[in-house]
């Protein structure tokens, strides 16, 4: 059984337990009890040949058993065949892969239970590089490395929404953010913010407020940093679930980690005001 939940970005088909970090933070965990939660782009069903089942086999290598949430640059789970099963581990249906079963999908908009915190977990975005991915393989058979359903549908949002209203959750995984908290200062230089495709993120302000949440944890953007107050984007860093926990709730560490990157959107002195 998983007893150690640790949280990391966007992989986009590098070892996740790339440049040893795993070990060197978590170095206490055993790999067979810890699940490393991938805030999608895990970039095992990217290109959808022998280079993804390479990666697959080296990330497996070390014993760890990876949970995804379904990011922009990767096939749904469903579109390849996995099996959904029951996971005693998260208490719900999860995608596994039938030939490396420690890769693991999480079902966009379900509720999973890690370390007794009730989850909710949303995937999917918009890819920015959407046009220049398929202008470059026009006229090929290559995969342009863009998939066509990589947001959720309208009824996938309408069903999440009407699914969550009025509850309560721990954390939400998700790739995207709402788009109060987009990180402007991280977009890619020479595109037309105008031309992209924020249905997600607009869609996402509503249901942030549609339900109580304790923390968010989002990745996409590319940086390891705390977003808002609760609220931490993350890329490269590992962290241990109940350390962001007890940042925010019951020990409340973050009045001593001072060193915690932030955001140059974010009013540190909120917290004091939340606090009254």
């Amino acid at each position: 059984m998983i007893k150690h939940w640790v949280i990391t970005g966007d992989t986009h088909g590098m070892n996740p337990v790339r440049a040893g970090n795993i070990n060197r933070n978590m170095s206490e965990f055993k790999p067979e009890e810890t699940g490393i939660v991938i805030l999608g782009d895990a970039g095992f069903n990217f290109y959808l040949n022998k280079s993804d089942y390479k990666k697959k086999k080296l990330s497996c290598v070390y014993g760890y058993t990876f949970y995804c949430v379904r990011g922009n640059h990767e096939e749904r789970p469903e579109n390849l065949g996995y099996q959904v099963e029951y996971d005693p581990n998260v208490d719900g249906a999860v995608y596994v892969d039938k030939d490396f079963p420690q890769i693991r999908y999480f079902v966009d908009g379900n509720v999973y239970t890690l370390n007794n915190h009730k989850c909710l977990v949303v995937g999917g975005a918009y890819s920015v590089d959407k046009w220049y991915r398929l202008k470059r393989v026009e006229g090929t058979k290559e995969h342009p490395g863009w998939f066509p359903d990589e947001q959720l549908t309208e009824a996938e949002m309408r069903g999440i929404m009407n699914a969550t209203a009025g509850k309560e959750f721990d954390f939400v995984f998700s790739h995207t953010c709402p788009m109060a908290w987009e990180p402007r200062d991280l977009f890619i230089n020479g595109i037309d913010q105008s031309m992209v495709d924020k249905t997600m993120e607009v869609w996402m302000d509503k249901l942030k407020d549609n339900f109580t949440w304790k923390c968010w944890c989002f990745g996409h953007y590319h940086a390891d940093r705390v977003e808002r107050p609760h609220v931490e984007q993350f890329y490269n860093d590992y962290e241990d679930l109940e350390n962001i926990w007890n940042r925010w709730y019951d020990k409340e560490t973050y009045c001593l980690e001072w060193w915690l990157p932030k955001s140059p959107y974010m009013e540190w002195c909120d917290l004091e005001h939340e606090k009254k």
